[in-house]
């Protein structure tokens, strides 16, 4: 199979890597290119997601399958990165997959075991591009619940950034495990509430990537939290090195959410404080500390209770 790759940076390359090991052709594209290479049988997308309305609207729709590998909420829409394809080449779900996980690109380049999902409204597709993928060192799984898949992919960097936060303030790990237990909750809710299944949250695409990315300083949104926590301002030199990280997008862009109101995303809410209202990271602790005392599974909103009750 003939391959093109929009995005050439290193979760691009990582990929294409994985596809070049079995043995398809990969032809990477620009961000600034505006034509596909002749003859691909499927298209990658992996651009910073506040980039991909612009770029999409150079090139012309590629009349091939498209998976997304990118892990982001468009700022201005809080569009998901199928929806912003959809907008701009008219894809239909059907014809878009996200693949998301646990998954740090240098290790992948290095051929280290690890394991994600492919999602797609057509099951079938997500076969397609499970087949085009998986291999012995990076185990794809499959679902149909693309929503689901994209907003665990976008939601855990905001959850990333507070977990760096967390750790930056030396809070310990007492806190530190409290605070991406509570995370993994309110990423399930909003995540339901805007159509995902619930127990796609307590797989590879939602609880495997906030394990990961909220917890190593091998994630941008990770040492994004940690040097705000630290005191660094926002227009610090440090931020704008290194790559982007996606979550101070999203985290403007859940904030925005109409569909979820602020107390019931309060972690997202005081992320977004800390990053465009100016609040100092320890009076957002302490408002999150400040709340009324709560049930930890109120009714509709326990992650075991809506994913697990048939066992």
């Amino acid at each position: 199979m003939k391959i093109g790759v929009l995005g050439a940076g290193v979760w691009g390359r990582a990929v294409g890597g994985l596809l070049q090991n079995n043995g398809h052709e990969v032809d990477y594209r620009h961000h600034g290119d505006a034509a596909w290479p002749e003859g691909i049988d499927f298209v990658l997308i992996a651009l910073p997601v506040q980039h991909i309305r612009e770029s999409a609207g150079r090139f012309p729709a590629p009349g091939v399958p498209v998976l997304s590998l990118s892990k982001g909420l468009e700022i201005e829409t809080g569009c998901r990165v199928s929806e912003i394809l959809h907008a701009k080449w008219g894809l239909s779900p059907s014809q878009t997959a996200v693949l998301s996980g646990p998954n740090f690109a240098a290790e992948i380049a290095r051929g280290l075991p690890a394991a994600a999902v492919v999602a797609s409204a057509d099951e079938a597709l997500a076969e397609r591009f499970q087949e085009l993928v998986h291999q012995s060192s990076f185990r794809l799984y499959r679902s149909t619940d693309l929503v689901g898949v994209e907003l665990g992919g976008a939601l855990k960097n905001v959850y990333a950034i507070a977990a760096g936060i967390c750790a930056g303030l030396e809070l310990g790990h007492n806190a530190f495990a409290a605070l991406v237990t509570r995370c993994l909750a309110e990423m399930t809710r909003i995540g339901v509430r805007l159509g995902g299944r619930p127990e796609t949250f307590a797989g590879l695409s939602g609880v495997g990537d906030l394990f990961l990315t909220a917890g190593s300083e091998l994630s941008r949104n990770f040492r994004v939290g940690q040097w705000l926590g630290q005191g660094e301002l926002l227009d610090s030199p440090k931020f704008h090195v290194g790559g982007v990280a996606e979550g101070i997008g999203t985290a403007r862009s859940v904030f925005q959410l109409r569909a979820i109101p602020a107390e019931e995303k309060p972690v997202a809410a005081q992320v977004h404080a800390i990053l465009y209202e100016g609040v100092a990271p320890r009076q957002a602790v302490a408002e999150l500390l400040g709340r009324a005392a709560a049930s930890e599974n109120p009714s509709g909103h326990g992650i075991a209770k809506k994913a697990f009750q048939a066992g």
